[in-house]
């Protein structure tokens, strides 16, 4: 006879319910088994802590085995893949454990039997994991370690962001000149970082826009995405990648009126002429931005 226990055990340490789960399954075989639930995103506010991290906090207790469980789209498949495990160590018959604030009998549709027990007090581990994340930063190496092992440890992220030409046309209909903001000693497109609750990329430069400039454009056409080599993220694993969209200036030749700008990013506005000369007042980012543009417009 096998117990079998199942979670995901995202916590700093376990706690009375999950400790209760385990009391009951030792009671009821001395074989347990723990599957610990995976998802192919780590290193998330939710799953913070990857398969070999949660496997640690079972140390030195009476378990048969512990091995990862892997999300899957279909309950059946997942399952399968339970019924599976439990085949592959040679046990004939199990008998799974939950809890009523977890309960598995809603997910579970394989071959084995299901004991729900009653909770001890109400845990949350949104909110352990919360109460750590607000916590001051530990003194301790393994502190430092533990971060800087998370770090080494999660996939690469390439971040989305926004830029936006919103350019002139002259009286022949042939691309003129683009508005572009100073950053430094240097001018740079509009744009910024896609934010979570921006619903598309066209949202995304739409708001950056407005914000930026206090301009509100309606017709975004867009042009094209690129790697940006950025010097914050330059010798990481992370990278940026920008979507590039365009917008036909209709307000002539006026620049950005400071008084409704909300994000003062900018220091000055310029049409910037575009022509290869404006190269080298450009930031060097934003330069292949700049030429591939103009050569798209001629």
């Amino acid at each position: 006879m096998l117990s079998v226990i199942i979670g995901r055990f995202q916590t700093p340490h376990l706690h009375e319910g999950h400790q209760e789960l385990i009391r009951a399954a030792n009671n009821f075989s001395q074989n347990v088994l723990v599957l610990i639930g995976c998802t192919a995103a780590i290193g998330t506010d939710k799953n913070p802590l990857d398969f070999e991290t949660r496997k640690k906090i079972f140390e030195n207790r009476m378990l048969c085995e512990i091995k990862p469980l892997h999300d899957m789209v279909s309950d059946y498949d997942w399952s399968d893949q339970i019924d599976k495990i439990i085949d592959d160590l040679g046990f004939k018959e199990a008998t799974i454990f939950g809890g009523k604030d977890n309960s598995i009998e809603g997910y579970y549709h394989g071959k084995h039997r299901i004991k729900i027990i009653n909770p001890i007090g109400i845990h949350s581990a949104t909110a352990l994991r919360k109460a750590v994340g607000m916590s001051n930063p530990r003194s301790s190496e393994d502190f430092r370690a533990g971060i800087i092992y998370a770090a080494e440890n999660r996939y690469p992220i390439v971040y989305s962001t926004v830029d936006v030409a919103i350019y002139r046309l002259d009286d022949y209909g042939n691309l003129d000149s683009v508005l572009m903001g100073k950053k430094g000693d240097k001018f740079c497109f509009i744009g910024g970082f896609v934010d979570p609750q921006d619903e598309t990329l066209i949202h995304a430069a739409c708001r950056e826009v407005k914000e930026e400039t206090g301009l509100t454009v309606c017709e975004l056409s867009y042009e094209f995405s690129e790697k940006i080599e950025d010097e914050r993220y330059k010798g990481t694993k992370d990278s940026i990648m920008t979507h590039f969209f365009s917008a036909l200036n209709r307000n002539g030749s006026k620049l950005p009126d400071e008084s409704k700008i909300s994000d003062k990013e900018f220091k000055e506005f310029i049409w910037m002429p575009a022509t290869e000369k404006s190269l080298e007042q450009i930031l060097h980012p934003h330069q292949s931005l700049f030429l591939k543009f103009i050569n798209s417009k001629n």
